[in-house]
């Protein structure tokens, strides 16, 4: 299933395509891309954010555990096949609801947190990233309070 939403990705970004997308994977990739890039933010990728990435994948998506490592392992490939977030951040502004990005960001939050510590640098990713989203400002710290109360 995954194989193939690389090359759709480098289609979807090369001007002159005409290849019909499956938009739906494009957008599980961006989500993924983007949990990745809170876990990397901090240079030190842990286990527990990994796991909180699959877990979030599995529940928003509906995935198993196998293609919830498979879809990590293709973001990780197509982070470092991109210079920037903003690909990423565009199809997610593109395809995804207010109710839907807030969703991801309580993820987000999930992933800074799953190593028992926020890294200032993992903070400044996930407000980069909830600017870049549109989130409002209330709305990223109500995501921040209601993942560290549980």
């Amino acid at each position: 299933m995954f194989k193939s939403i690389s090359n759709l990705v480098h289609e979807k970004f090369r001007k002159d395509s005409d290849v019909v997308i499956d938009e739906q994977q494009v957008m599980h990739l961006a989500s993924a891309a983007l949990l990745l890039e809170v876990s990397r933010a901090d240079f030190d990728i842990q286990d527990e954010e990994l796991e909180s990435i699959a877990n979030s994948l599995i529940a928003r998506f509906d995935f198993s555990k196998q293609e919830a490592d498979s879809l990590i392992e293709l973001a990780r490939t197509e982070q470092d096949s991109h210079v920037s977030i903003h690909p990423f951040v565009k199809i997610i502004n593109d395809r995804c609801s207010a109710d839907e990005k807030k969703l991801l960001l309580e993820n987000l939050w999930r992933v800074a947190y799953a190593d028992g510590k926020l890294d200032k640098y993992e903070e400044y990713q996930l407000r980069k990233i909830a600017d870049l989203l549109y989130i409002p400002h209330s709305i990223f710290i109500q995501t921040k309070l209601k993942i560290t109360e549980v």
